[in-house]
């Protein structure tokens, strides 16, 4: 009996030490998953005709959560503005369920046939539940897709294409029968002009005047080798800062003819060129009928430029039909168009950018020879016109 009382006893000891190892032991709780969520980067998308075409952006969890995860999703204008180019939302809310690493919304683009430039805005998420923010914006470009309609016309007016946020502030139509003097003066005289040139620039109504809604300047040769043309600007009329500036013209042609479209700073008389920056709004060579170019130059420990080109498809030439040549001038930026297609930008990142953060005035002049395109051969004839349908400017 004696035996038996003490097994019980070691048994009952056995189980109480048991009882408290397991009782002390500490439980680790399952860890808790806090993943990181993000929206994806830039879009780009074509606008459509009217059948509603869809911005798609996703969002992603870094890893899966054992419980919801939520958070909202607003879009902001840019230069697309919502309800004329978009669907705006403000405050949708999206929800990963448990172990959901991927979720995708839409926001409908609005579509028409209006010759427009290509427009941004943006999409923010915001609120949210059970994760880290990563990425929080993507940035929507809505690309134009009329951009064709505008090669239609010979020479036939085009209506302004609409952009939001602007305005149209100044505008020469040449619709009268004389040049607005309130707008435009002229450079006068010879000298090359920095460019070893051949014309001499008057003010006379054989290079430049008003005919039929349109500006011509042209170049003529009354004598052999003897040049002549007009240089008008707009310096102490019409001048802006920032903006949207569109151009309809149509070129001459030829080896040796150089029509540019542009701009200087205001202070040139005080600064110098090129500390007052300029903008070549549209330059041109004649024996390259498909080419035109847009050029930035400024001073930075000297003369320094950058710029593109744009080249037209086969069989179109500036020549032969008028063409829209733009840009748009920001405090941070100038980007080039050629009918409403983008082709080349300068940023106040990509270059000195002091001298285009002041007032500019317009020049539009024709050329005979220089450094860049050569001079007159026999394949040249006179005279050369370019003509202007419009200068305007939106702000």
């Amino acid at each position: 009996m004696q035996l038996k009382f003490r097994s019980v006893i070691a048994i009952l000891i056995l189980f109480q030490l048991t009882m408290h190892s397991a009782c002390s032991k500490t439980e680790t709780p399952p860890e808790v998953v806090v993943p990181k969520i993000s929206i994806s980067g830039t879009a780009i998308l074509n606008e459509g005709d009217g059948t509603n075409a869809k911005a798609t952006v996703s969002v992603n969890l870094s890893a899966k959560s054992t419980v919801e995860v939520s958070f909202k999703w607003s879009t902001s204008d840019g230069t697309a503005f919502g309800g004329e180019d978009f669907t705006a939302e403000n405050g949708s809310v999206l929800v990963f369920a448990p172990g959901e690493l991927y979720k995708t919304f839409s926001v409908v683009l609005i579509g028409d046939d209006d010759l427009e430039l290509d427009e941004t805005f943006t999409i923010t998420i915001s609120d949210v539940t059970n994760a880290t923010l990563g990425v929080s914006k993507a940035f929507i470009t809505i690309k134009n897709d009329d951009e064709y309609e505008i090669e239609v016309a010979e020479d036939g007016p085009i209506t302004p294409i609409s952009y939001p946020g602007m305005t149209l502030v100044w505008n020469d139509e040449f619709d009268g029968t004389t040049i607005n003097t309130d707008n435009w003066n002229y450079n006068l005289g010879a000298g090359g002009w920095g460019n070893n040139e051949l014309q001499t620039y008057t003010n006379t109504s054989e290079n430049s005047f008003v005919l039929d809604g349109k500006l011509n300047i042209k170049a003529t040769e009354p004598f052999p080798e003897n040049y002549r043309s007009a240089r008008m600007v707009s310096q102490g009329k019409q001048e802006f800062t920032y903006g949207r500036i569109d151009i309809r013209a149509k070129m001459p042609y030829g080896q040796g003819i150089w029509p540019a479209l542009w701009m200087l700073g205001s202070n040139i008389s005080s600064v110098g060129w090129p500390k007052c920056g300029e903008i070549d709004i549209m330059e041109y060579l004649g024996h390259d009928l498909r080419k035109t170019y847009g050029t930035a130059h400024y001073d930075q420990n000297g003369h320094q430029y950058k710029g593109g080109n744009y080249t037209l498809p086969n069989g179109q030439s500036y020549h032969d039909l008028y063409h829209v040549f733009s840009i748009i001038w920001t405090e941070d930026a100038i980007t080039w168009y050629v009918d409403y297609k983008k082709f080349y930008e300068v940023t106040s990142t990509s270059i000195e950018f002091a001298a285009f953060k002041l007032p500019q005035f317009f020049i539009m002049n024709v050329a005979v020879g220089g450094n860049w395109p050569g001079y007159p051969d026999a394949s040249t004839t006179f005279p050369q016109t370019m003509f202007v349908d419009y200068v305007r400017v939106f702000q």
